[in-house]
Formats: C-alpha cells, sequence, structure tokens
C-alpha cells in the first residue's frame, strides 16, 4: 500500500506538468481565437478594401484590348472606359522647380530660371 502512494506521489508531478502545458495551449488558443475575432470585428469596421484597377488609364485598357487575352479582360476594359478617373495631384515648390531647371541642358542658363533666383 504503501508503495503505490509513493509511486503515486512521484507520477503527481509529471501529470501536473502534463496539465499545467494543457492550460497553456488552451489559453494560447482562446488568445488566438480572440485575436482572430477582434481583426475581423477591426476589418467589417473598416469596410472593404479598395482594389487598384489597372484598366482605368487609356494606355492600359488599349494594351489589354490588343493583347487578346480573353473576353473578360476586355469586356472590363470597355466598361471602365466609360467612367470618369480621377487624376493626382502633385504639388511642387519653387525650389523643386529650380533644381530640376538648373539640371536640365536647355534651361540651365534661361531667364526663367534666373528669375526663380530672385524670388
Amino acid at each position: 500500500m504503501s508503495a503505490l502512494q509513493s509511486r503515486a506521489r512521484q507520477e503527481d508531478p509529471e501529470q501536473l506538468r502534463l496539465k499545467q502545458k494543457a492550460k497553456e495551449m488552451q489559453q494560447q488558443e482562446l488568445a488566438q481565437m480572440r485575436q482572430r475575432e477582434a481583426n475581423l470585428t477591426a476589418l467589417a469596421a473598416i469596410g472593404p478594401r479598395k482594389k487598384k484597377k489597372n484598366l482605368d488609364s487609356p494606355s492600359s485598357s488599349a494594351s489589354a484590348e490588343g493583347s487578346g487575352t480573353g473576353s473578360s479582360l476586355t469586356g472590363a476594359a470597355g466598361s471602365s472606359g466609360s467612367r470618369l478617373t480621377r487624376q493626382r495631384i502633385t504639388r511642387v515648390n519653387l525650389r523643386d522647380l529650380l533644381f530640376c531647371l538648373e539640371n536640365e541642358r536647355f534651361t540651365s542658363r534661361s531667364h526663367f530660371l534666373y528669375k526663380g533666383f530672385l524670388k
């Protein structure tokens, strides 16, 4: 009887370790599930992602139609041509313009460049 009790005491720490590992794994799985749910909720709150369409520009739609890759591609290119595409606005400082003019061969000694330096 005492031999069984001593054997049970020796096995107890091993079982406790296994139980502890199992609990840790369960906690990790629960944390991962919560994180996934939080990510999905945040994505749902943000809304659907906007995909960039390469078929909006006229040059790419013409090349897509000319390539003959398929009727679905040409149909998509034709439908995007009816929409108005918004042009991207790039702001340039006077300093940037003067730098470009300085580096160009034809405008490096122009009257316009010298007037820009005076401003």
